[in-house]
């Protein structure tokens, strides 16, 4: 009985030796880099004629220029938002939907939540976040609309409509809820 262990247990080795050696040779694939000890493989991306193209920023990584400690990340021209602790890390990136009233580039503060409220242009919306500059501190607002599923994406508002709204799913806006409602004067730091 104790040689069946030992011939399985010499196989299970032989396989996984096999299996390593076989992943390190495969055809198209290159050697992994290793970023704060952690393996990544480089991203390569091709287009619909197979062609490599540069590949596409991290999502997770901050933007220039984004500012120092707590705050919440936004990039207009990415439609990204970023959740970014005091150590300066980011802990969420989420795609958002920018409404039709864009914020300029700069620093704002928090300065207001509703946990459900009507949005400028009539949307019932949750874990409104509102910020603006001082001399209209709730001009905009990071917000999830009411009546959609809590992972999905809102659709850009109607054309006519008037709203500073930046609108996420409802899992992405409760965490910018969660993180940016501890205290009024939260940074909110808008980019290009």
């Amino acid at each position: 009985m104790a040689s069946v262990a030992v011939i399985t247990a010499a196989a299970l080795v032989g396989v996984g030796v096999l299996a390593v050696q076989a992943n390190g040779s495969a055809p198209g694939k290159s050697a992994a880099t290793t970023i704060d000890g952690k393996k990544q493989q480089p991203q390569v991306s091709t287009n619909s004629s197979g062609q490599t193209v540069a590949p596409t920023p991290n999502p997770s990584t901050l933007p220039d220029k984004s500012g120092t400690g707590k705050r919440v990340v936004y990039s207009v021209s990415k439609s990204l938002v970023w959740l970014v602790g005091a150590d300066g890390k980011a802990q969420l990136t989420a795609p958002s939907v920018s409404g039709t009233d864009v914020p300029k580039p700069g620093t704002y503060l928090v300065s207001k939540w509703h946990t459900t409220h009507k949005a400028g242009d009539g949307t019932a919306v949750q874990y409104q976040v509102l910020w603006g500059p001082t001399s209209n501190p709730t001009e905009f607002a990071f917000a999830a609309i009411a009546s959609l599923p809590a992972d999905q994406m809102p659709q850009k508002p109607a054309p006519g409509t008037t709203t500073g709204g930046v609108r996420l799913t409802q899992n992405d806006a409760s965490a910018v809820w969660q993180f940016a409602t501890t205290a009024k004067g939260t940074q909110v730091v808008v980019v290009p």
